[in-house]
């Protein structure tokens, strides 16, 4: 048996009675201080949630607006045919600029060439027979080149009378030539 006093037993039970209320209301300030500091968080989500949906709306009546009547896909085709109109520009100012060097070279060659039939009292040779052309340009293409080779024959028969040569050299030998040559021991 408990040999305690009474008195003493109350006191004790006095004092946990005492300590579970202080307990109980300290378990009850801090509950609401943490649901008020929750009511705070869910506050905050609502208003962040708020404006996200009203940057949603906004853009997707951006969206609308954009793409209302096919605007963006016209946009983005109109962007590809300025950038293939770009390239073709910068293709053909490249083209332009390879033709006007050519046009100078044969030009000079030209001149070259009026002034050794002058001095050569040659009269000019045909050029060789072209393909027929399928374009304007392709048909000025021809035109340069035959212009070219015509050129170069006469080059060659200056360099020829200023070696002294009389006689006129046959055409260089091509590589199917070249191989039959080798293979037949006793021509040379």
């Amino acid at each position: 048996m408990d040999k305690r006093r009474p008195e003493t037993v109350r006191l004790d039970l006095d004092e946990v009675r005492r300590l579970a209320r202080e307990l109980a209301s300290r378990r009850d300030s801090a509950y609401a201080e943490m649901q008020g500091e929750v009511e705070q968080m869910k506050a905050s989500l609502r208003e962040r949630a708020a404006a996200i949906a009203q940057r949603e709306r906004r853009l997707a009546e951006l969206e609308h607006r954009v793409g209302a009547n096919g605007l963006a896909e016209e946009l983005a085709a109109a962007q590809r045919a300025a950038a293939e109109a770009e390239a073709e520009r910068r293709l053909a100012a490249a083209e332009r600029d390879r033709l006007d060097e050519r046009e100078q070279q044969i030009r000079a060659v030209e001149k070259e060439l009026a002034a050794l039939r002058i001095e050569l009292g040659q009269k000019p040779t045909p050029p060789p027979a072209r393909r027929p052309t399928a374009s304007a340009r392709q048909k000025e293409l021809d035109a340069r080149e035959a212009a070219l080779d015509e050129r170069e024959a006469a080059l060659e028969a200056r360099e020829a009378a200023l070696r002294g040569d009389t006689m006129s050299m046959p055409s260089p030998l091509g590589f199917a030539d070249g191989l039959a040559a080798l293979t037949r021991p006793d021509a040379g």
